[in-house]
């Protein structure tokens, strides 16, 4: 029978992730199945449905708890002590590889799971002693199998409970000093912002544009009601960009006039996925002071990667070009998989596929739009020139500021090249 070592488990925990706030990725990914799963069989309406976070840094507390199917106690223990096993389906469940909940163990002392199910007068609860699993894993005298490992640091417990109610928490109790980016909480918002399939900012003028373009081609958008400390998040999409001023302020620089779509393949009745991006005067490469700046790439609505994964992935011919466009890819094919560290897709021929139809819009056409847009620029400013410089002949023609006749003619010659 084969063995499988305790390096297993670090490889799925402490060495997964190379940003730790991923952790509260993997977390809302799964509350959004249980929320999906809730509202399938009529237990909570989209409206009810809701994922709430709590960081606590004085206490060095953080919780996530959504309000939806929660484990039912008789499959609780078998759950919850499988490792990279899922029931879940890879072409509708956001997670179904069965390792997400098990981040939390690289970044605190205790990692605690507790449910309950609808109709179920019963608590379940795992607790986990997270400390020590990275004790174990370090201790070359101990060789425990996998499964060994995880029976070791784990408890579980079942008490009476209000069957009205129903709902999945996680805990992370004691996070660690080197885990100091989870109690963050104003960083914590930010990258949720980003990567948590939300909805748009209220102020965004383009995101009924969007839901209508996606309600007419058959998309969903897939969006869950985030809180974290009470305070609900949504996608910081905005029409203006902004640059950096001297003081560390922010001023707007140019702004998004419209958007345009495209769809992947577009005459196919199953398309891999479609995109919307902003359309500007693309003056230049937008600053880091706009968060989502760039092209992101999503499934189920959840961001794949960041703002450089196309870069990263060769579609742009020029490196810069990653940062002349605001928009979002969002890929609808079950074949289209997020690969376990979901920074891109499992390598398939749907994914190569998906490169194919997607390469001439990045690499050529959107490479051309900034180019013609830099030229339309260096344009305008030849024309300002020459404006600048018909008024400064007329001033001298009419106060005799020219030194001599050949200063009058190298101004003549000047504005004749201009003109050209």
């Amino acid at each position: 029978m084969a063995f499988i070592g305790k390096n297993v488990i670090e490889n799925l925990t402490t060495a997964m992730y190379e940003d730790l706030r991923i952790i509260y990725r993997e977390y809302v990914q799964n509350s959004a199945d249980s929320i999906d799963c809730a509202i399938r069989k009529g237990v909570l309406t989209k409206e009810e449905a809701k994922i709430d976070i709590e960081i606590n840094a004085k206490k060095r507390y953080v919780s996530v708890t959504d309000n939806a199917m929660g484990v039912p106690c008789g499959q609780f223990l078998q759950i919850m002590s499988s490792i990279a096993d899922s029931t879940k389906d890879r072409g509708e469940d956001k997670g179904f590889r069965g390792i997400g909940r098990l981040g939390g163990i690289s970044s605190c002392e205790t990692l605690i799971f507790s449910c309950s199910a609808p109709g179920e007068p019963v608590v379940s609860v795992c607790k986990g002693n997270a400390k020590r699993v990275r004790e174990i894993l370090v201790d070359k005298n101990q060789n425990p199998s996998a499964a060994e490992l995880v029976d070791a640091v784990t408890e579980f417990s079942q008490d009476e409970y209000d069957a009205n109610d129903h709902f999945f928490k996680v805990e992370l109790i004691g996070i660690e000093k080197t885990s100091e980016e989870l109690l963050q909480k104003d960083k914590v918002m930010d990258y949720l912002r980003v990567v948590a399939p939300i909805p748009y900012a209220t102020g965004f003028i383009f995101k009924t544009k969007i839901a209508d373009f996606a309600r007419e081609n058959g998309f969903t958008i897939d969006e869950y009601q985030v809180f974290v400390g009470g305070e609900r998040l949504f996608k910081p999409y905005t029409t203006k960009l902004y640059e950096a001023t001297a003081n560390g302020q922010k001023k707007a620089y140019d702004e998004i006039v419209d958007i345009a779509f495209k769809i992947f393949p577009e005459n196919s009745d199953k398309p891999l996925a479609w995109m919307w991006y902003g359309i500007s005067k693309f003056e230049t490469q937008i600053p880091s002071v706009n968060p989502m700046r760039g092209i992101r790439l999503r499934k189920s609505n959840i961001q794949i990667g960041n703002e450089n994964t196309f870069s990263d992935h060769n579609f742009y011919m020029e490196p810069r070009g990653r940062l002349y466009f605001v928009g979002e890819v969002f890929a609808v094919h079950e074949d289209l998989i997020p690969n376990a560290r979901r920074d891109y897709f499992n390598l398939n021929n749907t994914c190569r596929e998906f490169e194919r139809l997607l390469h001439p819009l990045f690499y050529d056409r959107f490479k051309t739009i900034y180019h013609y847009a830099n030229d339309y620029k260096k344009a305008l400013q030849k024309q300002q020139d020459l404006h600048n410089s018909q008024s400064d002949y007329k001033v001298k023609v009419r106060t005799g500021g020219f030194l001599n006749a050949d200063d009058r003619q190298a101004h003549e010659s000047k504005l004749e090249t201009q003109k050209k």
